[in-house]
């Protein structure tokens, strides 16, 4: 016998001996399923015998593989071999504790599987036979369902946050039946003060690890594009009012952040979260944060509230800003005031109030009033009409007093210049405006920013993207490609004496991210109406630029001398 047939020999037998092993460790699954079939339907109690049976178990079986064997089987169409699956998982869990980390990998890969074969979403409908199976563990044996909530309060955040993402997705498959199970628990979990057992979840009201958890879990549910807006009326007077009660703990600011972070994401998911939630605490809460009084009016208490504070315009003084919270309270504000929660008038002078008397805070104040001001005028529903989309930016340009402190760039931080920049880039690249209004607000910065000397914007921002400060270069970059988008914008730069020279030049910019960024803005003034009104020459020039590519150098060729 040769080498070769001696390895293919022993090839073979290890391919047999794998097969052999597969089969047992099979076997041996299919033994305990059967096990707890048979004692489940003769009611005797299978989990006394559970550390017998994984005693039997051969050594080469891992915990990843017992559970990848049971987890099908605990959404098995038979009630009764479901029920017995659902119980020896949790009674292996509960003998077992250091498994629950594979017991969870292999529960959510499951879940997740269900959508991802043949490429399905869980929006398809050819999920729906394959998920229906669900029907069974969630609504008559909601125990797995129940040892997965228990889970969230793990000291584990890696654990927690695997059970969260498998009812998450759950949720998903089966947005009608699943979702009112797994909320009624939730509910239930956070009005209970009861301490935690592996059998009862454990929801402290006043843990607030747990209560971010649990209200993280709530929102990505109600957010989902499956889910109807009459899921989130259910449960909102149940799930808001310690949501709202821990809003207002100033106590507790860590949680607070966590909260208001919460709402800032469910909001940039689905805008009409906040069209069904008409809650005037959590108006109170926030404007508190903002440093103003509020008070609900007799006529739509519901949907209005009148704001009192102790000082009026900018440099006022009313209430107390939160230290940490002022910032996305005021983002929140913005989008809420939208719905009517808020009159827009009334949020002007919110932000007048908050502006003013930031004027000599520090850098974190000053960021949240520029974020709050920039999302007011970002913020409107598809919808309104051209006029309504445009109202916010409109009220802006109108106010003096907040364009001056918005938009100077008289500041010392070169931080606090760019996010201002950044800032106006963000509303001009917002095509639903309209395009007068935003070049309007492109040409206030020279307004705001001219000590005297005569200087429109674009002359202002060409000082910062030829200077020093990389930062300050970015931010340029991004403003003046916004500008270049809109309407007669890049009209109005190609005016401005020296630009041209500028975007042809390959050699002024280093930075690899700037030379994209520069890019990007020859590339916007390529694509623009202005090409038509240039001259062939320059024209080429251009082309040439773009055709080139953002990183070309030229090359300079040596000539030697004799």
């Amino acid at each position: 016998m040769t080498d070769d047939d001696k390895q293919q020999q022993q090839q073979q037998q290890q391919q047999q001996q794998q097969q052999q092993q597969k089969q047992q460790e099979k076997e041996e699954i299919q033994e305990l399923l059967t096990f707890f079939d048979n004692t489940t339907a003769s009611s005797q109690p299978a989990v006394l015998s559970v550390d017998t049976l994984l005693h039997n178990l051969s050594t080469t079986c891992s915990p990843k593989k017992i559970f990848e064997s049971i987890v099908p089987h605990i959404f098995h169409k038979d009630p009764k071999h479901q029920q017995a699956a659902e119980t020896l998982f949790v009674s292996i869990i509960s003998h077992k504790p250091l498994w629950l980390s594979d017991a969870a990998t292999v529960m959510l890969s499951y879940v997740r599987s269900l959508t991802q074969e043949k490429g399905l979403d869980s929006s398809d409908s050819g999920i729906k036979e394959e998920s229906s199976r669900m029907i069974h563990c969630i609504i008559f044996y909601p125990s797995t369902l129940k040892l997965m909530i228990s889970q969230m309060s793990h000291t584990s955040v890696s654990i927690a946050d695997l059970f969260s993402t498998t009812l998450e997705t759950l949720c998903l498959l089966q947005p009608d039946e699943i979702t009112d199970t797994v909320l009624d628990m939730l509910s239930s979990t956070l009005s209970s003060t009861s301490s935690s057992s592996l059998s009862s979840p454990m929801a402290m009201p006043d843990d607030a690890t747990l209560m971010i958890r649990y209200y993280t879990l709530y929102f990505k549910i109600i957010s989902a594009p499956t889910i109807k807006n009459n899921v989130n009326a259910k449960y909102q007077n149940v799930l808001m009012k310690p949501f709202l009660k821990a809003l207002e703990n100033d106590q507790d600011p860590l949680l607070q952040m966590g909260l208001l972070e919460i709402l800032e994401q469910t909001s940039s998911m689905r805008e009409d979260f906040f069209q069904n939630w008409c809650e005037p605490e959590l108006d109170r809460a926030l404007l508190k944060m903002v440093g103003q009084q509020v008070v609900p009016t007799q006529q739509h208490p519901c949907k209005k509230v009148q704001i009192q504070s102790t000082g009026s315009g900018i440099g006022g003084s009313g209430g107390d800003f939160h230290p940490f919270c002022s910032g996305a309270a005021l983002r929140l504000l913005a989008i809420r005031e939208h719905y009517q929660f808020l009159d827009r008038n009334d949020f002007v002078q919110v932000l007048m109030d908050y502006g003013g008397r930031n004027a000599s805070a520090g850098e974190v104040e000053k960021i949240g009033f520029i974020d709050g001001i920039t999302t007011f005028c970002c913020h409107f529903d598809n919808s309104d009409d051209n006029s309504n989309r445009n109202s916010n930016v409109d009220l802006i340009l109108q106010n003096q007093e907040l364009l001056n402190e918005w938009l100077t760039l008289r500041m010392g931080q070169s931080k606090l210049k760019a996010v201002v920049m950044n800032s106006v880039a963000r509303v001009l690249e917002v095509k639903e405006l309209l395009h007068s209004s935003r070049l309007e607000l492109y040409q206030m910065i020279g307004k705001v920013n001219d000590v005297g000397r005569g200087e429109d914007t674009t002359q202002i921002i060409m000082q910062y993207v030829k200077g020093q400060v990389v930062e300050l270069r970015l931010a340029a970059y991004g403003i003046l490609t916004a500008v270049a988008n809109v309407r007669m914008g890049a009209h109005m730069l190609m005016k401005f004496g020296g630009f041209f020279e500028f975007l042809c030049n390959r050699n002024l910019e280093i930075v690899k991210e700037g030379k994209e960024l520069k890019y990007g803005l020859v590339m916007a003034v390529w694509n623009s109406e202005v090409k038509g009104l240039l001259a062939d020459d320059i024209v080429r020039a251009l082309e040439q630029v773009v055709l080139d590519g953002p990183f070309y150098v030229k090359q300079v060729r040596d000539v030697a001398l004799e």
